[in-house]
């Protein structure tokens, strides 16, 4: 038993008695060649508050005062520090690596005396990533010391965070293969934190509940955060710009905190619970924000300190909260409170590293990483329980609501049956309304059309009244003469009785006579051919209430609506181009409605403009499309549509003419008329220039 405890013994007194000596003369003893060594505690330093120290002056200086802590720790200073390691080779090794283990120094420069007078390699935050050797956060420097050769070298460190320099030495692959292991405990911590973040999104697209986009967010934050503090953002997403770097220390960590607080706010319902609180806990964004504003102008340590003080607060603030709300009942905020307590332990554990209270270790360094992680699995453990609170609860209301829709089933079913015949009874007095007012349009244009056969038909007729007198004058003067022809008797001397008719003829004047009969008769002729075309349009337009659908041709329907309506045009001149068309298959009273409600309105545009040196006029074509369907277009130079009347020019009742100059259903019945006849319409106008209408239909309707 004692054979086997000896090496132990002597292993660990040879241990001590090395770290003693280590202790006593700060010579570092290079004893390893598998594994690294903690150079840390054996370095000396010195304090340089000017920031104007030149090497030889340091290494002439013997006021390099000892490390009483595991690692080198100073604070947030703007000063800059000169530490000391002095080593001792007692391996086989010549070639060995220097590891500051510290990836946020703002500069780290390694001096080796003797070399290249003085050689020294600078590395830092201030230089981008890609300018170093090994592509590493840590700081690695390349050194030579052979063996039994006792060697000094001084590292001149300066940074605007929290100063500290954890330093360790070793072969390339003792340094490596730490660095290995550092970089995958990093890369399962950055992977339980990408699967919470697409997890988390997926369910929030999935039920789109903002507490989980929050929550997202928020663990983005933390993630940036704990990646910038290990130096992996530096490497990977900004290396070429050294001051994201730097400011993201101080900016991560506050939005991580902002987006934290809003999370919880909306995970616990704290507007539900405690609303008064909720909406004073935004203050905290106040001191967050100018801890970063702080940052930006240089200001580090007041920003970080600041910037750590509103994180207490924020903390104790979430911590009570969550604790009050599980008094309240809510089961989710059990899991919330658990794991900020985890979070929070983690924080503690590396602010008190930080400030020198805990040793610098890898457990140390990494508590915060490690209760970030278990505090995001058990947040989204908490989001799960409220998801299935939600479904209970969900559940317990369909139940409730099932019940409360059978008991109105039956109150709704009595109430649509007297509903059912209240609304019959209004859609048959709409259907009255509908077609009075349809009724209503139809007088209208009867009443215009009346009017203007009135007016038409006036015309000849007193053209042929006041033309009687002078006929019948005309015509007893004719019989006079003829009267005086037939007393002649051929066997008498007819010489004197024809001198005398002939004076008659001259009294008469005979001849003007015959010219003025001719006249008369040809001015009666006119006004009863114009009284006939007048009847034979009132005979084609007069088919308005015919239902069946005939073959017609719409030509003829625009000559009879434009004989009817010719005692509106007062100086509106109308241009025809009536093509060869086919004829279509139509209800002809109701397109002869639609050409007089047309042209109607383009005659009114015209009236309504002020010409200047421009004719008014209204021009109507008629065409065969290559579709084989008949266009109209009906084109005036009047007034125009503007833009914003022309989407209501189809709607019932709207009409920009005033009171008593139009009912606001022409252009509605004339939109249901080519609806039903399977047409189209389309209206281009201009303000002030005029406006085109086409109109297309088949020459079928499809049945």
């Amino acid at each position: 038993m004692n054979w086997i405890r000896l090496p132990f013994i002597a292993f660990f007194s040879l241990f001590f008695l090395t770290i003693v000596k280590a202790e006593e003369s700060r010579v570092i003893e290079l004893i390893h060649e598998d594994e690294s060594q903690n150079v840390s505690p054996f370095v000396t330093y010195i304090k340089d508050s000017l920031n104007d120290l030149s090497f030889e002056e340091v290494m002439e200086t013997e006021d390099f005062k000892v490390i009483t802590s595991d690692v080198p720790s100073f604070g947030i200073s703007k000063s800059t520090y000169w530490l000391k390691m002095d080593f001792l080779n007692l391996v086989d090794q010549e070639e060995f690596v220097l590891n500051v283990t510290h990836p946020t120094l703002d500069f780290v420069e390694l001096y080796i005396p003797g070399e290249q007078n003085h050689k020294s390699i600078e590395l830092g935050e201030h230089l981008a990533f890609d300018a170093r050797k090994y592509k590493d956060p840590n700081y690695l420097f390349d050194i030579k010391i052979k063996k039994g050769e006792r060697k000094q070298f001084y590292l001149k460190v300066k940074s605007n965070e929290a100063l500290q320099v954890p330093i360790a030495i070793g072969t390339k692959s003792a340094i490596m293969t730490s660095l290995k292991f550092k970089d995958i405990l990093s890369g399962i911590y950055v992977g339980i934190m990408l699967v919470m973040i697409f997890y988390n999104l997926f369910i929030y697209f999935t039920v789109r509940d903002n507490s989980y986009i929050l929550y997202v967010i928020y663990i983005l934050f933390i993630l940036l955060t704990q990646t910038s503090l290990q130096g992996y953002t530096f490497q990977f997403l900004w290396p070429n710009t050294p001051v994201i770097s730097r400011f993201s220390l101080f900016v991560f960590p506050a939005l991580s905190t902002i987006t934290g607080m809003a999370f919880m706010n909306v995970f616990l319902q704290t507007k539900k619970y405690f609303p008064k609180i909720s909406k004073l806990s935004y203050l905290f964004v106040i001191p967050l924000v100018v801890s970063m504003i702080l940052g930006f102008l240089g200001v580090n340590k007041t920003s970080q300190v600041l910037m750590e003080a509103t994180s207490g607060l924020v903390s104790a603030y979430m911590f009570s909260i969550s604790g009050l709300t599980i008094k309240k009942g809510y089961k989710p905020a059990v899991f919330f409170f658990i794991a900020w307590v985890v979070f929070l332990v983690g924080v503690f554990a590396f602010i008190m590293k930080d400030i020198g209270n805990l040793p610098f270790n890898n457990f140390t360094r990494y508590t915060m990483q490690i209760g970030s992680a278990i505090e995001t699995v058990l947040l989204s453990f908490a989001l799960g329980a409220r998801i299935n609170i939600y479904k209970k609860e969900m559940l317990e209301a369909l139940k409730k609501n099932e019940e409360m829709i059978k008991e109105r089933n039956v109150i709704l079913e009595q109430k649509v049956e007297e509903r059912t015949e209240e609304l019959n009874k209004t859609l048959s007095d709409l259907k009255n309304t509908q077609s009075q007012l349809v009724e209503a349009e139809k007088m209208s244009s009867l009443g215009q059309l009346t009017a203007g056969i009135a007016h038409e038909i006036n015309n000849p007729i007193n053209f042929v009244s006041s033309n009687i007198f002078p006929l019948r004058q005309d015509i007893a003067d004719l019989k006079e003469v003829i009267q005086k022809y037939e007393t002649l008797n051929p066997s008498e001397d007819i010489t004197e009785k024809l001198k005398e008719i002939e004076d008659l003829k001259t009294e008469l004047d005979f001849d003007y006579l015959k010219e003025e009969l001719e006249m008369i008769i040809n001015g009666i002729e006119e006004g009863a051919l114009r009284t006939s075309k007048i009847v034979s349009g009132l005979r084609t337009f007069s088919r308005l209430d015919e239902g069946s659908l005939k073959d017609v041709n719409i030509n003829d329907g625009i000559e009879a609506t434009l004989v009817l309506i010719n005692n509106k045009l007062n100086g509106v001149s109308i241009h025809k181009d009536l093509g060869e068309i086919p004829n279509i298959e139509c209800n002809p009273g109701k397109i002869n409605q639609l050409f007089m409600n047309l042209i109607d309105n383009a005659i009114f545009a015209v009236h309504k403009k002020e010409m200047s040196n421009e004719e008014g006029s209204v021009k109507i074509q008629t065409l065969l499309t290559k579709d084989d369907k008949v266009k109209v277009v009906i084109e005036d130079n009047g007034i125009g549509i503007p833009e914003e009347v022309k989407e209501k020019l189809f709607e019932p009742f709207f009409t920009t003419k005033n009171v008593g100059e139009g009912t606001g259903l022409g252009l509605s019945i004339v939109r249901s008329i080519i609806d039903d006849h399977q047409g189209t319409i389309a209206v281009e106008s201009e303000e002030g220039k005029g406006t085109k209408i086409e109109i297309v239909l088949p020459q079928k309707k499809n049945k």
